[in-house]
């Protein structure tokens, strides 16, 4: 009985040693996993604007230049096109799409710009929620994605 208890702590300890001898970097990242960077500042920060992990694209919210939801929409929707075209995407592979509209606007001009965005009738999942507040006093309205890459295009 002591030999086989023996044993599974040798085993055990076999498999675990390696876990606790491996170094690991944070700085590097799994090549699998690949930032999207809009500036030198957000490097330094480590906050990228997109991540991309296998074949699933992850974009954080995005606010744009405007002084009513209908430019900043329009700005916005043109800065997520731009992200999709580095990942060599487009808008039909958006798979989750997450409105946040500051409280009081009206979801009337981002439902118009999300018409004319998919007007190929592939629209993603989509959820409008109203925020008392984003990151830009400015920003009355933000866009984040979960768009998803088709099997030849990883």
């Amino acid at each position: 009985m002591r030999f086989n208890a023996f044993l599974v702590a040798l085993l055990l300890c076999g498999f675990a040693m390696p876990l606790f001898s491996q170094e690991h970097d944070s700085s590097e990242e799994p090549p699998f996993r690949e930032p999207l960077y809009f500036s030198e500042v957000d490097r330094d920060n480590a906050t990228p604007q997109a991540v991309r992990v296998g074949g699933v694209i992850f974009v954080s919210a995005i606010s744009g230049e405007g002084s009513n939801v209908e430019e900043q929409i329009r700005t916005i929707y043109m800065r997520l096109q731009s992200i999709m075209g580095n990942y060599g995407l487009t808008m039909a592979d958006v798979a989750q799409e997450r409105i946040y509209l500051k409280s009081g606007e009206s979801s009337e001009a981002v439902k118009f710009r999300r018409q004319l965005i998919y007007a190929n009738g592939i629209s993603p999942a989509c959820s409008i929620l109203q925020v008392a507040g984003l990151e830009s006093p400015e920003a009355l309205v933000a866009v984040e994605l979960i768009a998803v890459a088709s099997p030849d295009e990883e």
